[in-house]
């Protein structure tokens, strides 16, 4: 995916919900899965560029400064959610449940590979993203892990990975990111306790 040239102005943010929050449990859309066309629309965000698929514009709810929009210039912000849309389809697409969960990052997802999938596999995934530098970079490695999530039906939550991304460009928020990653994704387990019981 081509970044186009980067913007420094703050896009602001709609007040509508994010696509897939629309079918969370008290929105509008609750209960419902997302259509199979908007899915197909949005998968086109894998291989092109924010703001060059006209059939993605409707999900879009970052607003664009009309100034930036006449010059063709897209906000980092709008890449982030393009590729948090485009992501989310790739992940929808077949299953019969709402793949969007509140409260589960990353991390939490991947751990779930591990029942499947070899671990040495799983952790050069979550290794390539920690180790991106790039949005691109980000994107790429993630999309390899969201293809394994849809595998086994792993839900992740979106509006949490649309804030990840955003923080990539900014070498401490993105610190902050990968820390919150890992320790999600090595989180420890509490030791089974022993029957032998001391006098």
């Amino acid at each position: 995916m081509t970044i186009p040239e980067q913007s420094t102005s703050t896009p602001e943010v709609s007040t509508d919900p994010w696509y897939w929050c629309a079918f969370e449990p008290g929105r509008s859309r609750a209960g419902k899965i997302p259509p199979g066309a908007d899915l197909a629309a949005l998968r086109q965000g894998l291989t092109l560029p924010a703001g060059t698929v006209p059939q993605m514009w409707r999900h879009y709810r970052t607003k664009v400064d009309d100034s930036l929009a006449g010059r063709g210039l897209v906000p980092d912000k709008l890449k982030t959610e393009h590729m948090a849309l485009a992501l989310f389809a790739m992940h929808q697409q077949g299953q019969s449940r709402l793949m969007h969960a509140r409260g589960i990052g990353l991390g939490q997802a991947a751990r779930a590979l591990h029942e499947r999938f070899s671990t040495d596999g799983v952790d050069g995934r979550m290794a390539a993203a920690a180790q991106a530098r790039t949005s691109n970079a980000v994107f790429f490695a993630v999309r390899g892990l969201v293809s394994q999530l849809a595998s086994i039906g792993q839900p992740l939550d979106y509006t949490r990975l649309l804030y990840d991304l955003q923080a990539w460009p900014f070498p401490e928020s993105r610190t902050r990111v990968v820390r919150a990653w890992g320790l999600t994704y090595h989180a420890w387990t509490k030791p089974a306790e022993s029957n032998t019981s001391t006098a």
